[in-house]
């Protein structure tokens, strides 16, 4: 005697259909949570804190260059300005990529030196590329803290003259 095929039923479907769902949506997961990973940066920021001390080794394992070793960054902002501020401007205008600033191909830097002008609201940014003389920066850019953009023109002395010095960042290597 030969049994007769039974017939789906619609509830079975239905699981099906769920199941099938249920897998499309952890292998969508899996991938996304995988591309957030690889995209993610590092960022290496220094102590706020005015002090000597030099803190240790850079975390990115990609950097060529190592704080602490090749570049030492110094904050001196305490009670003057919010660090948050001062990685903005540096941000704005492309100097926080310490292995582009220390390649002799594109930046060649020898030291960053950050003025804070409360008055006026500004970050200064004084750039002194390899070889500068007299301690005369090769380049002067200022930020403007309120309009969240670099002031373009001619930055003079009444900008950064005697005002606060909030931040250093200082190329180890050059001779």
């Amino acid at each position: 005697m030969s049994e007769k095929p039974k017939k789906i039923e619609k509830k079975n479907v239905l699981y099906l259909v769920i199941a099938g769902l249920l897998i499309v949506i952890i292998i969508m997961s899996f991938y996304i949570h995988t591309l957030r990973n690889r995209s993610t940066t590092t960022i290496v920021t220094a102590p706020t804190k005015t002090s000597s001390s030099v803190s240790s080794a850079s975390s990115s394992s990609t950097s060529k260059y190592v704080e602490g070793k090749d570049y030492t960054v110094k904050y001196s902002n305490d009670g003057i300005v919010a660090k948050s501020s001062i990685d903005e401007a540096l941000s704005n205008v492309g100097l926080n990529n310490f292995d582009d600033d220390m390649d002799k191909d594109s930046g060649n830097y020898a030291k960053f030196e950050l003025y804070f002008n409360k008055s006026k609201n500004v970050i200064v940014e004084k750039l002194y590329e390899n070889g500068y003389q007299n301690n005369e920066p090769t380049v002067i850019i200022a930020y403007d803290l309120s309009t969240k953009k670099q002031i373009e023109g001619h930055i003079g002395r009444l900008y950064y003259d005697n005002m606060p010095l909030v931040y250093t960042w200082t190329n180890n290597t050059v001779q």
